[in-house]
């Protein structure tokens, strides 16, 4: 089991140096502190679980983003997990695949609504970059989630900025 802080840390509630030191540093946030507890007491009745990557989560307005492996999200979006999650942080829980790549990430967010294009654009005069998401205008009232949370999820999970262009 693959988790943010120590199972020995999940399962005691208390954390050890690492774990307080990824704290101290903003690596690890308390959501992803109280989803490993979470999992830990589900993986208890589970043994599917056992076998799991839960690598992070971002906590949005009213979402809260759990990032773990494309195979992992059967597992871990069982009534069990997502009530506790809600139950703890009054919020929405949405699952997305661990990946660097862009159009991945955006697709997992925007399922089912087709994207036309996700386009890394470079600036001057330091070349950062940001991400062009270009969707049909036709799609721009069906989104699953607000065009905004959209925007902040890339942005968190891709440490870039990013924005979206409906064409």
């Amino acid at each position: 089991m693959k988790l943010p802080i120590c199972v020995i840390d999940a399962q005691t509630n208390t954390l050890c140096r690492k774990c307080k030191q990824l704290y101290r540093e903003g690596k690890i946030s308390d959501i992803d502190i109280e989803i490993s507890k979470i999992i830990i007491d589900a993986s208890k009745s589970s043994k599917d679980l056992k076998g799991i990557s839960f690598y992070s989560s971002y906590e949005l307005s009213d979402v809260v983003m759990v990032i773990t492996r494309k195979q992992d999200v059967a597992l871990l979006s069982s009534p069990e997990i997502v009530d506790k999650i809600k139950q703890n942080t009054q919020k929405e829980v949405r699952f997305l695949e661990k990946t660097n790549n862009p159009k991945k990430l955006v697709e997992s967010l925007l399922d089912p609504v087709p994207i036309v294009n996700v386009t890394t654009l470079y600036l001057p005069p330091f070349s950062d970059k940001e991400y062009k998401i270009e969707i049909e205008k036709k799609f721009k009232g069906k989104l699953p989630i607000p065009e905004e949370i959209i925007v902040q999820t890339i942005t968190s999970v891709l440490d870039t900025e990013a924005y979206i262009e409906f064409v």
